[in-house]
């Protein structure tokens, strides 16, 4: 078992080396020095963007611009992740978000002009201009905006109100990463300190008592605490469902979506999949009480492996090892990116003290790709480090394929790399697999991510629709409402068989993605799409690798459903996501039969 080190006791291979975006802080203030004083030259151009001449010249000011402010904007991020009690570092991060704010509150003008444009406007604008033909679709996905851009002097507000609604984020991260005290306890004579990742790993050791201790005193400050963290997050929701309804949207969910150019239905398709497909979680529950040699399933013991590998660790070498072996069917050009960008230390392997938990990529254009990781040699770490590189290869083929305005992924297609990764692993593990045991165990595995993935986060979906729904009806969210409505989503989604302890009753309130709403359920959609493409560089269609390799490299330069169907996808109506629940069944017969 790793022990924790202080970020300086670690060795250096083991951190991301952020001078692939800024040799040194001292540069980092050079460049936002440049962003602030260059604000002046983007205002030049305010009432001129209906003029094609005018209109060129301000795209490439505006992109060189927007290059070096999301650079400054990542590193300060990156680095206050590093350790969230240095101070040095969370000045930085509230610096480029204030000037982030200011930039955006001054150049509202730029989303105003541009969303006033009309199709024949844009047309007749390119004709004169032939430069702006490849701004075309970043022209367009401005125009279809302009119902619901507002005065100039309101969307000003606006922007300058948006540090301000972000605060709720801020201050339940504040909380769950620094402030949240848990209590010590004592286990056969060992005193146990909770953390976020011990918690989890907990979850997976075989002695129950631990995992039940473990589990009431993670969720009792939750539970203590439920009433601030309910006003925190009500005001989360109230303000979305605020901002939706003066942008003149139907709804909250409308104005998610719409960025992703997706119907309201993407998300009714997925709920209905997964609630007339409940009877396999059933099955699965049965499964592991029968595996587990228990009377009662408890959320504590749900994420025990079954079999004899429940003890395996992997130190983070295996872990790379095992993820490039695991993306062979790839090719050679994949994996020689693989090679170079573990060779770039651009990866933060392991937990200390003060860093944010969980797990991400991001980066920027001026960069690449960066992976965080809070590495506990579990096998889930390993999947997890899968999926992380799925996004960062994503990003890194984004950019050497597209324009700055097009190398953006939407979260929508960027999740699809992520868990084609971990679907390529799960099949290589099976394959590797010495014994009728491990195999079983990468089964159970391979359930439990579309457990995870598809069905846990389409309840989180539903949970996020059942409470913005709630405000937008005038409803008043408090500690109650919020865990009454969790609790009814728990007794959906669980299955039979499941005991639901009071304590999970809590578990909205511990979780970070809610604060970003419906962004969960891109999770589940992209799993459904990556199992399709998956199975088709698995079973060596083809064209299926070229296929792939395109869609990573598509960026964002059309509709997102365009490039997954371009890839071999369509995710209109529930085709897709019955693909998965097919897929769930098909894992479970073939465990029962072994």
């Amino acid at each position: 078992m790793i022990t924790q080190k202080t970020r300086n006791q670690g060795e250096d291979r083991y951190k991301w080396d952020l001078s692939v975006m800024y040799p040194s802080d001292a540069s980092w203030e050079e460049d936002y020095r440049t962003v602030e004083k260059g604000l002046p030259r983007l205002l030049e151009f305010k009432g001129f963007l209906a003029n094609a001449g005018k209109l060129g010249q301000f795209m490439q000011v505006y992109i060189d611009y927007s290059v070096i402010r999301e650079n400054l904007y990542v590193y300060a991020h990156a680095r206050f992740y590093e350790n969230t009690r240095n101070s040095l570092y969370e000045e930085m991060k509230g610096r480029i978000e204030l000037l982030d704010a200011k930039i955006s509150a001054e150049t509202v003008f730029i989303k105003n002009e541009l969303s006033s444009l009309s199709r024949d406007n844009i047309n007749a604008m390119i004709q004169e201009n032939s430069q702006l033909a490849e701004y075309r679709f970043f022209l367009d996905s401005y125009a279809r905006y302009h119902p619901h851009i507002l005065s100039e002097e309101t969307e000003t507000v606006l922007a300058e109100l948006e540090i301000v609604l972000k605060k709720p984020d801020d201050i339940f991260s504040a909380y769950n990463n620094n402030n949240i005290l848990f209590e010590e306890f004592e286990h056969k004579g060992e005193k146990i300190h909770l953390s976020h990742a011990k918690y989890a790993q907990i979850l997976e050791t075989p002695d129950r008592p631990l995992r039940q201790k473990a589990f009431e005193h993670y969720y009792r400050p939750y539970r203590q605490h439920s009433d601030v963290l309910a006003n925190t997050y009500a005001a989360n929701v109230l303000a979305n469902s605020k901002l939706a309804k003066v942008r003149n949207y139907a709804s909250m969910l409308e104005m998610a979506l719409f960025p992703d150019y997706l119907p309201t239905t993407v998300i009714s398709n997925l709920v209905e999949v997964a609630t007339e497909n409940i009877d396999v979680i059933s099955d699965f529950n049965a499964l592991k009480k029968e595996g587990l040699g228990i009377e009662e399933l408890h959320f504590y013991d749900n994420y025990v492996p079954l079999g004899k590998e429940v003890n395996k660790k992997y130190s983070y070498e295996e872990a790379l090892e095992l993820v490039r072996n695991s993306l062979e069917p790839l090719g050679a050009a994949y994996l020689g990116k693989y090679d170079v960008t573990v060779r770039a230390r651009v990866i933060d392997a392991f937990e200390s003290p003060g860093k944010r938990s969980g797990a991400f990529s991001w980066g920027s254009y001026a960069s690449r790709g960066l992976i965080f990781l809070n590495y506990t040699e579990k096998f889930s770490d390993v999947s997890t480090f899968a999926h992380e590189f799925g996004h960062c290869l994503q990003r890194d083929y984004s950019i050497e394929n597209q324009p700055y305005l097009y190398y953006q992924n939407p979260i929508f297609l960027a999740e699809v790399a992520s868990t084609f990764n971990e679907a390529l692993l799960f099949d290589h593990m099976l394959k590797i697999a010495k014994t009728t045991e491990e195999k079983k165990f990468f089964l159970y595995h391979n359930m439990k991510r579309i457990e995870a993935t598809f069905f846990r986060q389409t309840m989180f979906a539903n949970f996020e629709k059942d409470i913005h729904e709630a405000a937008e009806s005038g409803k008043v969210l408090t500690a109650k409402s919020i865990t009454g409505i969790y609790r009814r989503n728990l007794e959906v989604y669980l299955g039979r068989g499941m005991v639901i302890d009071d304590e999970l009753n809590y578990e909205w309130a511990r979780i970070p993605h809610f604060y970003h709403a419906f962004y969960v359920y891109k999770y589940a959609t992209s799993l459904s799409a990556s199992i399709a493409l998956s199975e088709r560089v698995i079973s060596g269609e083809k064209g299926a690798v070229e296929d792939y390799l395109t869609f990573l490299g598509a960026g964002s330069h059309k509709e997102p459903r365009e490039i997954l169907k371009d890839a071999g996808v369509d995710l209109t109506g529930k085709g897709a996501y019955e693909v998965t629940v097919h897929k769930f069944r098909k894992l479970l017969k073939e465990y029962k039969l072994l």
